[in-house]
């Protein structure tokens, strides 16, 4: 199993980089390690930042990161579809956010003593983002964050896509007046 740690100190990536997504998977479900690792290093980033947002603190957001690898290492085999690695892979880590942020109090995003002056206002929308109710912010993130299809979103949260695509509406006109 390749190293989960998103910080850890990357080595060259090797020819496999220039294999497609679908090939990788393919070459992963095999038992190559190496095409695993591949993966993690072209998607692990972006599932981490929604662990980050998600989860707001970074222990928790590596701990789900690398369950969900874990996860997606040994469900691998069950996956039918290559080209739908990176939805399934959302979904995973849906799931595993779902999980963690269930295991914890809804904590304040930061202490406003222990942090400093946030010019760009990034620690606004956080705390935006953590007032919406989970159903809209779970929206959000797996669309625009993640990348998501509305289709694909719906798929995921087992529901209807104009139940995403009213989420969604309502998720953005939600956060723009926290944001006022």
């Amino acid at each position: 199993m390749p190293n989960l740690d998103p910080s850890a100190e990357r080595t060259p990536i090797s020819a496999r980089a220039e294999l497609g997504e679908p090939e990788l998977v393919r070459r992963a479900q095999l038992g190559s390690s190496a095409a695993f690792e591949q993966l993690v290093l072209a998607r692990g980033p972006q599932v981490y930042r929604y662990f980050a947002v998600r989860l707001v603190d970074e222990a928790s957001a590596r701990d789900a990161l690398q369950e969900t690898l874990i996860a997606a290492w040994q469900g691998l085999p069950r996956l039918r579809d290559g080209s739908r690695f990176w939805p399934w892979l959302c979904g995973i880590a849906a799931h595993k956010a779902t999980d963690a942020a269930r295991g914890r109090s809804h904590a304040p995003l930061h202490d406003a003593q222990a942090v400093e002056p946030d010019e760009d206002g990034i620690l606004d929308v956080r705390a935006a983002l953590a007032a919406l109710p989970e159903h809209f912010r779970e929206v959000l993130l797996l669309r625009h964050l993640l990348g998501l299809s509305e289709a694909e979103v719906a798929g995921l949260l087992d529901v209807r896509l104009g139940t995403v695509k009213s989420r969604a509406n309502r998720a953005r006109k939600a956060l723009e007046e926290l944001l006022r």
